[in-house]
């Protein structure tokens, strides 16, 4: 379609993003092959970043779920920070879920950074920068990941403590709800704008990146914004997917259904 590839090679420019999602993913993977060792209230999610998914409590039983315990110095450090500071658990939680997603699925293994990257998630910016604090964490990241990863199966939900911190996780759902669950991972479902699709669909699919690159998911919206946001990016995907749209009828239809939200929803 016209319209769709026009408007879809302007974001090529986020290669970049997925790559260096990738090099870290992948070091955390190769590390993982050598052996290795194997509490707080799951915080909160979003408000306004995710449009219809079900509640994990309806498919995650904590009763099922494998424990993965990690102690030591790096294990109460990690863990306190996760406890502490939300952007450091969606970051760890992620990197956990996409390492084993590259160990046990490795086909699949560039689905989770590919989206984190379309949707603008600011994945790996909790411990970035070059102070002796960011490097230490950075550090213990690498090693509470490889070990969680070590000793956690390829089905089911995982019962995580990591140090202070614990939470009850399904990388299934995970994968299914993200780019929406990297902020909360209790969801079970990608957002109602996407019908159901699985993530490796959404990712290949062209008109994705158009829907995040207009209504991204780089920040808290408030809970208002949440319907609407979903229903602006359905309406976009279907400009996106129309046949014989000109490109720049196409873009202006987008640019004024996005003007049509309110100003703290854009």
């Amino acid at each position: 379609m016209v319209a769709r590839g026009a408007m879809t090679r302007h974001w090529g420019k986020w290669a970049l993003g997925v790559i260096a999602i990738v090099v870290v993913i992948a070091a955390l993977a190769i590390a993982l092959r050598s052996p290795g060792s194997r509490s707080s209230e799951p915080r909160r999610g979003v408000a306004g970043t995710n449009s219809g998914a079900t509640p994990a409590a309806a498919a995650v039983n904590p009763v099922n779920a494998t424990t993965i315990s990690v102690a030591g110095a790096d294990a109460v450090s990690v863990g306190t920070r996760m406890v502490h500071d939300d952007a450091v658990a969606d970051d760890v939680l992620f990197l956990i879920m996409a390492a084993q997603r590259g160990r046990c699925a490795p086909v699949q293994a560039h689905d989770l950074p590919r989206m984190a990257v379309i949707a603008r998630l600011p994945t790996l910016s909790a411990a970035a920068g070059s102070s002796a604090e960011a490097a230490a964490l950075r550090q213990g990241v690498r090693s509470v990941v490889r070990a969680i990863v070590h000793d956690a199966p390829c089905t089911g939900a995982l019962d995580l403590r990591i140090g202070p911190y614990t939470r009850v996780i399904d990388p299934k759902a995970y994968a299914s709800a993200f780019p929406d669950s990297y902020f909360d991972p209790s969801l079970i479902s990608a957002s109602t704008e996407f019908h159901g699709a699985g993530l490796h669909d959404r990712v290949e699919d062209t008109c994705t990146p158009v829907a995040y690159a207009v209504l991204p998911l780089d920040e808290t919206r408030p809970w208002q914004c949440a319907g609407m946001r979903a229903t602006a990016r359905s309406r976009i995907l279907a400009l996106c997917r129309a046949e014989g749209a000109s490109p720049d009828s196409a873009a202006a239809d987008i640019k004024n259904l996005v003007g049509g939200l309110p100003a703290n929803c854009q």
